[in-house]
């Protein structure tokens, strides 16, 4: 056994109900909210439909039910398509330091096996502490993604050993689920390159059903590789070389900050790192008009954007996934509209002409300042130089205690009710928000799941 896989075997083995601190299960149960709320408003998505058209009912063993249509199919298939419902619309929490995570697509794998064993709804929140913990410290560990690799080379043995733990496995059997998800699922970031497909939004939510998959394979006997991670042919030796060694508490204060808590929940549909930039837009177009605008500079950090810059795809973007994740679109549509939400990736919005127009105007430039900071601290600052000749400027700034701090209970209610209302009536919005915020008191999984049927 590898030091990395003892490190992560003995913390999701560890830790306790009672390890949780009130401030860890409050952005728990946060991220639950928002995780729901961004699947339900998602539920007829392309990805999603793709997914559950292939799935089988099962009537018999271990099931779930998908979100929405209470389809019971088998517990992996259930976690792939609730959790494509969860990351379709790029609206759900993220992370992103040396390497990137979206560790709420874990959260309907966990559900899912908790529908399927009955599971404590205590041992459900452990299980989701883990998955995040284990996924966000692996990415502080190499930058994976700057050496062209995905999420999942993180994501997938966290969901295995959430499901370890939730199934109550020993540690033996810990490890194995571990080894098998850490060594099948090395993912490549092309997924992340030029014009983006669908499978952008898919490779989270099928590492979740891998690292699930691993989990009940070692339940049943299934033995995983020695040394996974560190192994002359391990993860680290295949895709980054020289790593950090894992960092992950093995003791816990009523202080402790989890990983989960420093995940950022976001307000715009679109990359994590272009939240800030999008803020920055929208103060500005407060005091200009952007259709006299005669160019337009986006001051911003290295680290969020090096990599993207040099696609075509970024600047002509063709897909919505592409441009969700284009800075000089997001940044436009914003100053154009006044506003950003889901309709401004609706109806081709990224091939309409004024924006076009606007990006063609825009230069990105990495600010040193900006730099050093980053990617703890994320500033941005828009310079518009107008057809009259005067210029303006508006500048936003998110820091660790910001994302610490995360949205107040309104912001997360309302961010909720929007995405859901064409999906469910507010009676059912009502039991859903009641049934998260008291979660440790829920009498079941599958009466939280059943909350979910879709009424429209």
């Amino acid at each position: 056994m590898d030091e990395t896989e003892k490190r992560l075997i003995n913390f999701a083995s560890s830790i306790t109900y009672d390890d949780l601190n009130p401030a860890a299960i409050k952005a728990t149960k946060i991220r639950l909210i928002d995780s729901f709320g961004c699947a339900l408003g998602a539920i007829n998505a392309p990805t999603v439909k793709a997914a559950e058209n292939i799935s089988a009912p099962v009537e018999v063993g271990r099931s779930a039910r998908i979100f929405g249509t209470l389809k019971r199919v088998s517990v992996e298939h259930a976690t792939l398509v609730n959790s494509a419902m969860v990351r379709y619309l790029d609206l759900s929490d993220a992370y992103l330091m040396r390497s990137t995570a979206h560790p709420s697509d874990n959260i309907p794998g966990i559900l899912a096996l908790g529908e399927a064993i009955d599971a404590l709804p205590q041992d459900l929140l452990v299980a989701i502490i883990v998955s995040y913990e284990i996924q966000v410290r692996l990415c502080d560990t190499a930058p994976f993604n700057a050496e062209g690799y995905d999420q999942p080379v993180c994501s997938a043995s966290a969901m295995a050993l959430a499901s370890a733990r939730l199934l109550k496995l020993d540690s033996e059997q810990m490890r194995h689920a571990a080894a098998i998800a850490a060594t099948a699922n090395i993912a490549l970031n092309q997924t992340r390159r030029g014009n983006l497909s669908m499978w952008k939004g898919m490779a989270g939510p099928n590492a979740a059903r891998e690292g699930v998959f691993a989990a009940l394979l070692a339940e049943n006997g299934m033995s995983g590789p020695e040394d996974p991670f560190e192994g002359i042919h391990g993860l680290y030796a295949k895709t980054v070389g020289k790593f950090d060694r894992v960092q992950i508490p093995n003791k816990f204060k009523q202080s402790t900050i989890f990983a989960l808590q420093k995940t950022n929940v976001k307000t715009f549909p679109v990359r994590d790192a272009i939240q800030v930039p999008i803020f920055a837009a929208l103060k500005l177009s407060q005091t200009i008009n952007a259709s006299e605008i005669k160019s337009l500079k986006i001051y911003t950090y290295r680290h969020g954007f090096e990599k993207w810059i040099d696609q075509n795809a970024t600047w002509e973007p063709r897909t919505r996934e592409t441009a969700d994740h284009s800075l000089p679109f997001c940044v436009a549509a914003a100053l154009l509209d006044g506003t950003f939400n889901g309709k401004s990736l609706e109806n081709n919005r990224y091939l309409k002409k004024d924006v076009r127009e606007l990006i063609s105007k825009i230069e990105i430039v990495f600010d040193d300042a900006f730099n050093e900071v980053a990617p703890e601290t994320r500033s941005c600052r828009l310079k518009a130089t107008l057809k009259t000749g005067e210029s303006f400027t508006a500048e936003y700034v998110q820091t660790p205690e910001d994302v610490l701090r995360g949205p107040d209970i309104e912001c997360v209610e309302t961010k909720f009710r929007t995405l859901t209302e064409g999906v469910i009536k507010k009676p059912q919005q009502d039991k859903i928000l009641d049934a998260l915020w008291n979660f440790e008191n829920l009498e079941s999984v599958q009466s939280l799941v059943s909350l979910t049927r879709a009424s429209f």
